[in-house]
Parts: structure tokens; sequence; C-alpha cells
């Protein structure tokens, strides 16, 4: 935890309101992602988002100081998540609802082709499975250390190497397979009347 965050704890464990609306405003779009990515519709993710942050709020002094805020946050969404589906009496996890993703713009991506690759990325790992989708989601897209990861999905650092492995295999193979997919329906195309 850095210096700036264990500032923001501080703050947030003296009950400054103002720190809360800081701690939403940097880590809203992990947390709802994260949910979305989960199979949370987005309407769910919301709920389930503020209902994170209430008790990010109620229960500040749980933070352990081993865990960043972000994963410390993303931990209380995904058991409030589970929590959801055992309430609804939902026992197998639902396909990944994706994030919502807005375009990101010119500067972001750059060009179009590197937006069809960050898309094709996606797809591949909305199209993992469960376990898999979540370490990546977590280690990748929400950027936490294999022993954060470990600590959000409470199994071993060996656990998610050997996730993250596979995951990383079957990446592969995904984003092979589409492409000799793409490649093949171009060749096929018809060529342009040269006249």
């Amino acid at each position: 935890m850095g210096v700036a965050e264990r500032w923001l704890v501080w703050r947030l464990r003296q009950g400054d309101r103002d720190a809360c609306g800081e701690m939403i405003a940097l880590h809203h779009h992990a947390v709802y992602g994260y949910l979305r990515r989960l199979g949370a519709d987005g309407a769910l993710a919301e709920d389930l988002t503020q209902e994170t942050y209430a008790r990010a709020w109620s229960g500040i002094a749980g933070l352990r100081q081993a865990l960043s805020l972000r994963s410390w946050l993303l931990t209380i969404a995904r058991n409030q998540f589970f929590q959801q589906l055992r309430a609804k009496g939902i026992e197998e996890v639902p396909a990944a609802a994706g994030q919502d993703r807005a375009d990101p713009g010119p500067d972001a991506l750059g060009t179009i082709e590197g937006r069809e690759r960050d898309a094709r990325l996606h797809r591949a790992v909305d199209g993992m499975e469960p376990a898999l989708r979540e370490t990546v989601s977590l280690h990748y897209f929400h950027e936490l250390s294999l022993r954060e990861v470990g600590a959000v999905l409470g199994v071993p650092t060996g656990t998610i190497k050997s996730r993250v492995n596979r995951a990383l295999d079957t990446l592969r193979h995904s984003l092979d397979h589409e492409e000799a997919s793409h490649e093949r329906s171009r060749s096929h195309e018809a060529p342009a009347d040269p006249y």
C-alpha cells in the first residue's frame, strides 16, 4: 500500500466522508467492471457496487495492511455477487456479461486494428471458464499482484500462477483460432472488380 493510499485509508478510518467520495471515484470503474465480468448485468452490477461501498465504509477497520484498497474492495464485491447468486438459488456462475466498454477514442488505442485486437482479447477472456476469467480479470485488467488475486479469491498464490499459465495458453489458442478464421474469411472474399 502506497503512501497516498495509506493516507486515504487513515482518513476513511477517521470517518472522513470526502475520503469516501475519493475512494468511490478512484475505484468505481474497477469494482463495477469486475462485477460485470463476473456475470452481473448492468443493474445488478450497479447495485452491488453501491453495496460494496456501503460495506467498505462500515467495515474499513477490517482492511488488513497487506491488501491494497482495490483488492479489498474487489473481495467485498465478489462476496456480494456470490451471496446474491446463493440467495437466488443459482449454483453456477453465469456467462460473463462483459464490461460496459465505451469507445476510448483515437488516442487511447490508436488504430482501428488496435480496437479490433482489444475487442478480440475481451471476447476471448469472456469465453473462458469462470475461474480463469476471474483470475485474468483481476491480474491483468485490475492490475492486482498474484498474491492479491489469491487473497481476493481465497486460494493459494501457486494456484493463481497455475491459472494464469492456463489462461494464457487458452488465450493464445483462442486468439490464434480467431485470427485463422478471420484470415480464411478474408481470403474467400471476392476480389474487387478493377473496371
